[in-house]
């Protein structure tokens, strides 16, 4: 593609068709991936619902040459209720996360900020699922045009909220099944407010609004897992999350 100001159009004609682009030719800067991201947030005419952490595990940063995690934006219609159903034939070749949410409870203004003053404007958390969908073939892609996909942000799905508490945010342990089968469990630790404080930075320093009721997903706490038919159910923070592909 030798326009690059038609690009978020195509990926956003590849999402609604589940058809995805071959892999671009060109490569794409950190700078032009987050550009070209903007301006598909601008052209989608969606309301903002939140950002999420992408690429926070050391390795896939290696794999892409960074050195810290990235980020995308989220659409309130990319929310799923809790035990939907999703008709794969409506993805392209979806992938699944489990994550903690977190919600803000206030605006963060612009500025230099300490931890505390960051977690205090945090009020909520809950149990995720993020279905990241990448629009490039294959989950080919340098990391402008990862960016420029959104960072394959597709959909997600939260659990029941709970008020954020930071100490038991720290001790949040999970085991994802499916259909009855354990896939894998894992035992957060600091990680998910540490990506939680990396991304209010980064979004702040990048001059993105910080906004009361926009939603933070954390990124993976266990390896990203291709979508298989049937019902997924993740135990976390005392509760069930479910999410069924048909």
């Amino acid at each position: 593609m030798n326009d690059l100001n038609q690009l978020p159009a195509a990926l956003r004609q590849a999402l609604q068709q589940a058809q995805p682009l071959p892999k671009l030719e060109q490569a794409l800067s950190l700078q032009q991936g987050y550009s070209l991201q903007g301006e598909a947030l601008a052209q989608a005419s969606v309301a903002l619902g939140g950002w999420k952490v992408a690429l926070s595990g050391a390795l896939a940063q290696a794999r892409l040459g960074l050195s810290e995690p990235v980020y995308g934006w989220l659409s309130a219609d990319m929310q799923r209720a809790s035990d939907s159903a999703l008709p794969l034939a409506q993805l392209i070749a979806p992938k699944l996360e489990v994550e903690v949410a977190f919600e803000l409870g206030r605006d963060i203004a612009p500025g230099v900020h300490d931890d505390a003053s960051l977690l205090a404007a945090v009020s909520r958390m809950a149990p995720a699922f993020e279905v990241a969908d990448c629009r490039w073939q294959g989950w080919r892609f340098d990391i402008g045009a990862f960016l420029a996909d959104d960072a394959a942000a597709a959909l997600y799905c939260l659990g029941p909220w709970q008020a954020f508490d930071a100490q038991a945010c720290r001790r949040i342990d999970c085991q994802l099944m499916h259909d009855d089968a354990v896939l894998g469990s894992a035992e957060a630790g600091e990680i998910p407010e540490q990506n939680l404080l990396w991304l209010l930075r980064r979004l702040l320093a990048d001059g993105q609004p910080l906004r009361a009721g926009q939603v933070i997903l954390s990124g993976a706490l266990l390896a990203p897992m291709d979508v298989q038919k049937g019902q997924y159910k993740v135990q976390m923070m005392g509760v069930e999350l479910a999410l069924r592909f048909e």
